[in-house]
């Protein structure tokens, strides 16, 4: 953490750095495997700078330790590793060293007499509270971290050449405006539409298919008709609900119940409370007679300088008041009444109530049955976990599920056809305990072959199921299919004529007449819909009938989806509005310029690293990091 100190002060330079490394890897991941030439102590190269595997290791343990800190959580290096925290720190060490190789390469150098200026006048470098630099306290902050002054600014002077190179290059880059008009009128730009909802009533009825018909259309598509494979399952579903049928509470067992706890239902009693605490117990003392020789409670308050704002409580439960003295002391006390002195957490204070409010309670009558429910319930998961060993022994002895239910007095379950997605023979949704994760299993098992037991979230049970027997997928006949056929083929057709309907409306529009002459011709309203966005579904608008709106020019007309199928919307771009730039459009201008920025930096970085060279010895960096070698 004081490290951190020691490099709040960084540049702006830094963060832009660090954020291009999080979101690039270089090219340098490209160059080879493992490069021979290297010492056994070296991770990379880079020009003539070596990344040492201690330094870098340091580094990388460093960086989880910190991590760990701020999220309260450890973090091992095979996780650091999966998110890609060894590259990232590779990526930023090899990134400095590129800079450092350039800054050399340019000749550029800074004085120590300007780093200790820059230290100086950094209010992180100072200690908490003081105006000034302090040399003894700045030399603590180094010893901590075992830094000698030395090294630290040895460190700062490569920090400020690096920043001198990245300022140089990425200053001052912003956002071209030709891009940003286009990115305000793409996302602010509103239009206004008159248009026709053609829907099926409109597109007039369809005549009945024949036989004919329906057999073409079957024949044309008959896989989209073939029954599913079934699978036959038994399921034994071992939960508290299912056990609660043989568990019985008595009328004194729910009346004890609801005795010991009275305060769940009901609402407890409430008082306005207010308090005045006092530092000293003899000003109490003193408010305390004045009250019983017939001052106000108030007017103590208003005497001490306090509003009602600091002395009031607010309407509260026993249980809201912080302090046990004082909440003991409230709920002690008459309507209107102020207490003795009370020696509180805070000081001594004076208790007043101003309001009580009184606590309800519901009748045993009117909660039983859902106190008996509730206490069967607990019995029964009491009980699950003998039942779920009873039921284990029955399966080791090799009873088959049937068989178990039978003996242990539970219930179980056989659907006899059952597809992939939970659907019976007549496709409807089939309500199997454990769902999907038990229709998966008993599609991956064979008949006679024993599953794993699935259990339920939250204690709420188990589930064993087997696979009795398989139904193959089949074509299916024409006579099975034909009502499934019959409603297809109408669908489509229906959706054939709406579109037909929509087309011919919008070629009279686009002739010349009127949307509105033509809304009345086909005697079908003529809508408005105002301040359409893109991308944003309204009403009958979808998003991707919005996405023909604004592909349109202004005055145009276009024929799009509706929002329900198989309606189409033939309309008119009536209007459209860009409105002023805002804030919000400043703010997106601030982060492209630096994406823009980043961009340039990361392809300047990639760049350079290519001209200097750039090594990586594959065998040394996955040993610093404690990833397999090859």
């Amino acid at each position: 953490m004081v490290l951190q100190t020691l490099r709040k002060g960084a540049s702006g330079w830094i963060a832009k750095i660090f954020l291009l490394l999080l979101t690039a890897s270089f090219v340098v991941w490209g160059i080879a495997d493992v490069f021979r030439g290297f010492g056994a102590t070296t991770v990379a190269t880079v020009g003539d700078t070596d990344i040492s595997a201690a330094e870098y290791r340091n580094q990388f343990l460093e960086q989880i330790q910190r991590i760990g800190r701020s999220t309260g959580k450890g973090l091992t290096t095979e996780q650091a590793r999966a998110f890609g925290l060894d590259r990232q720190i590779l990526n930023q060490m090899i990134a400095d060293a590129t800079l450092d190789e350039e800054a050399r390469r340019l000749g550029l150098a800074v004085g120590d007499a300007q780093i200790a200026a820059a230290i100086a006048s950094n209010p992180n470098y100072r200690r908490p509270g003081a105006d000034s630099f302090d040399a003894a306290y700045f030399d603590q902050l180094l010893r901590a971290n075992g830094l000698t002054e030395q090294r630290f600014v040895a460190s700062e002077k490569k920090r400020a050449l690096r920043g001198q190179v990245i300022d140089a290059l990425g200053a001052g880059i912003v956002a071209p405006k030709t891009l940003l008009d286009a990115l305000h009128r793409y996302d602010g730009e509103l239009r206004n539409v008159s248009y026709l909802l053609v829907t099926a009533g409109a597109a007039g009825a369809l005549p009945a298919p024949t036989d004919a018909q329906l057999t073409a259309y079957f024949d044309a598509h008959k896989v989209a008709f073939r029954a599913p494979e079934y699978r036959k399952i038994s399921v034994l579903a071992l939960t508290p609900q299912a056990l609660a049928a043989g568990i019985t509470v008595t009328d004194a067992d729910a009346r004890a119940a609801y005795d010991r706890d009275l305060s769940r239902f009901g609402t407890p009693e409430r008082r306005e409370v207010q308090q005045i605490v006092f530092s000293k117990p003899e000003e109490a003392a003193e408010a305390a007679a004045k009250i019983k020789a017939g001052s106000a409670f108030a007017d103590i308050a208003a005497a001490r300088g306090l509003t009602p704002k600091d002395t009031d409580l607010g309407l509260v439960a026993k249980a809201g008041i912080i302090d046990p003295k004082i909440a003991e002391a409230a709920f002690g006390l008459a309507d209107g009444a102020t207490s003795e002195p009370v020696q509180g957490r805070f000081g001594t204070a004076l208790v007043h109530v101003a309001k009580i409010e009184p606590g309800t309670t519901r009748p045993f009558d009117d909660v039983k049955a859902d106190l008996v429910q509730e206490l069967v319930l607990a019995k029964a998961r009491r009980e699950l976990l003998d039942k779920h060993d009873a039921v284990e022994d029955q399966r080791a002895s090799g009873a088959t599920l049937a068989e178990t239910a039978e003996k242990l007095g539970l219930k179980i379950q056989v659907f006899d056809a059952v597809d992939r997605s939970g659907h019976d023979a007549v496709d409807k949704t089939v309500d199997v305990p454990g769902g999907q994760e038990v229709i998966s299993g008993a599609f991956a098992a064979a008949p006679g072959v024993e599953t794993d037991t699935v259990q339920l979230p939250q204690n709420g049970g188990f589930i064993w199921y087997e696979t009795n027997a398989v139904t193959p997928s089949r074509d299916r006949t024409f006579e099975e299919a034909k009502a499934a056929v019959a409603a297809r083929w109408t669908e489509e057709e229906t959706a054939k004529a709406v579109d037909e309907k929509a087309k011919a409306l919008l070629a009279k529009a686009e002739a010349g007449t009127p949307l509105a002459q033509v809304a009345g011709e086909a005697e079908l309203p003529l809508q408005v819909a105002d301040a359409l966005r893109r991308g944003r579904a309204e009403g009958n608008f979808s998003p991707e009938s919005l996405q023909a709106v604004f592909d349109a020019k202004d005055g145009g007309f276009g024929l799009a989806p509706a929002a329900k199928e198989p309606g189409r919307i033939v309309f008119q771009v009536t209007k459209v509005i860009v409105p002023p730039p805002t804030d919000a459009d400043a703010r997106v201008a601030e982060d492209l310029s630096r994406q823009l920025e980043n961009d340039f930096l990361v392809q300047y970085l990639s760049a350079l690293q290519k001209q200097i060279g750039v090594k990586i010895n594959q065998h040394v960096y996955a040993q610093s990091v404690g990833a397999p070698t090859k």
